[in-house]
């Protein structure tokens, strides 16, 4: 079970509805994250504890719209931070955890003051991917590297998948060759060492180095390695271009060790060798049905 501390100054209440006055009774209604629930102890020492700092506290009240905390406060100063501690629990993972809302206004004027929180990011931004100047917006869960036992036949059927939600645009073979760490993206230059499908939107990259991006909580789920070789599918949704072409590593991509060929010759690797082998010689020969 993890454990956050959520701090939440609410002196910006009134700095831009009154500077000469304290707010009175007012209203903090705390959007709580979710698979996360609060430290009623921790609140219960702010309401009746030696050094109160808040009137009382509810959950679930008519007054959130989504089951939220709500606190509150006897006044808020408008010439001072004020500052409220407690502790929230994860107790549930969720994939992509959005941020959360937290509002602030007075009982008798709902004017809110809103903010966002999350854990793992600044002020509750949304999750994005830059590269230079260039950014998307992808709010998504990691993609993981596959290991362990793989279908064969999922594998060859791979290529040619098209669905709603999902279809396979491009099928590389691609050699890690640099690894660049970054605040809020992970860069990975990929050189493409043979392409098996070539997409409609990066045409002719076989040879070519190309920039994977991903997010930095999503290293370990990728555990890619320099030096080493990957299969990468994915969509061309997942493709984006500023002044070089750029991949986004996301949920739908299929991310697959590549063993060499030393490592082919041995028990271990050799029903993964000749399942790629067979993937390729499916598509090369046979293509997708129409």
């Amino acid at each position: 079970m993890s454990v956050y501390c959520l701090i939440e100054c609410v002196h910006l209440l009134h700095r831009y509805k009154d500077k000469d006055h304290d707010a009175t009774m007012s209203i903090l209604d705390i959007g709580l994250l979710t698979g996360f629930t609060v430290n009623k102890n921790d609140l219960d020492m702010l309401a009746k504890g030696r050094a109160r700092t808040i009137a009382k506290y509810e959950m679930n009240t008519v007054l959130s719209e989504r089951g939220s905390l709500i606190i509150y406060l006897d006044k808020v100063s408008h010439t001072q931070s004020e500052e409220i501690t407690f502790r929230i629990h994860q107790t549930l993972k969720v994939g992509v955890m959005q941020p959360a809302a937290v509002s602030v206004y007075e009982y008798y004027d709902q004017t809110q003051c809103v903010k966002f929180y999350h854990p793992e990011r600044k002020a509750g931004q949304l999750l994005r991917l830059c590269r230079n100047e260039a950014c998307t917006c992808a709010e998504e869960n990691c993609s993981m590297q596959k290991k362990g036992k793989i279908s064969n036949d999922l594998r060859t059927d791979k290529p040619c998948e098209s669905t709603p939600t999902s279809k396979i645009d491009f099928v590389y073979k691609v050699r890690v060759e640099e690894f660049t760490e970054g605040l809020s993206t992970d860069i990975y230059t990929m050189r493409i060492m043979e392409v098996i499908k070539e997409g409609t939107y990066d045409v002719g990259p076989q040879g070519k180095l190309r920039a994977f991006l991903s997010y930095p909580h999503c290293r370990e789920a990728l555990d890619l390695g320099k030096g080493k070789t990957y299969l990468i599918m994915g969509t061309s949704k997942d493709i984006h271009k500023d002044q070089s072409y750029q991949y986004v590593l996301g949920e739908r991509t299929w991310i697959e060790y590549w063993p060499t060929d030393a490592e082919c010759q041995k028990d271990e690797h050799r029903p993964t060798c000749l399942g790629l082998e067979e993937m390729v010689t499916q598509y090369t020969l046979f293509g997708c049905p129409l």
